[in-house]
């Protein structure tokens, strides 16, 4: 592949990374128009910042919600990023390893439900899988891997804007 070719392809993936980054952000804008009272909610004089509920929490919901926030701030910043570069691979393996501990670490967190697993535990195993899956994707089959990596941040977000339910920690720090 010639220099210019090469050049063209990372122009190409660096606009489909601010694509990808603009469609997150219309999937938040798409929840606070179709969810009632979510604006009101959000408006500046409501919203405080409080850790008591957290630090109330167990270690291992601590845990998890830090891998959490490192996998959710990091999504946006590999879609970004120049693929292949050795900075898009080190804050892949890092991505990689929040997302597989806090999947692991919600199975040992089953407060929800007297004990039961929720339906939220399903983009635990999805992510149980999915991440080694696209891992070894990235070395075979580059495109698969990309588009495994998207539904993988994809789900992640997901989960998270039901973390924000009324109740839940995310909430009581921000909103209780």
């Amino acid at each position: 592949m010639s220099q210019v070719e090469r050049a063209s392809e990372a122009r190409g993936e660096r606009r489909m990374g601010w694509v990808i980054f603009g469609g997150c952000m219309l999937l938040v804008v798409a929840v606070f128009v179709f969810t009632p009272g979510a604006w009101s909610v959000a408006l500046p004089h409501t919203l405080k910042f409080d850790l008591a509920p957290l630090m109330a929490e167990s270690a291992l919901v601590q845990f998890h919600l830090a891998t959490v926030a490192i996998a959710l701030v990091l999504g946006p910043v590999q879609f970004l990023l120049p693929k292949g570069r050795a900075l898009h691979r080190t804050f892949g393996w890092i991505w990689a390893a929040a997302m597989l501990s806090t999947a692991i670490a919600t199975f040992f967190i089953r407060d929800m439900r007297d004990g039961q697993f929720s339906p939220i535990h399903i983009f635990s195993v999805m992510s149980l899988i999915g991440v080694p899956m696209a891992l070894w994707l990235a070395r075979v089959k580059v495109m698969s891997h990309a588009q495994a990596m998207i539904g993988l941040y994809v789900g992640l977000v997901i989960a998270g804007v039901t973390a924000v339910a009324p109740g839940r920690v995310i909430w009581n720090m921000f909103f209780g």
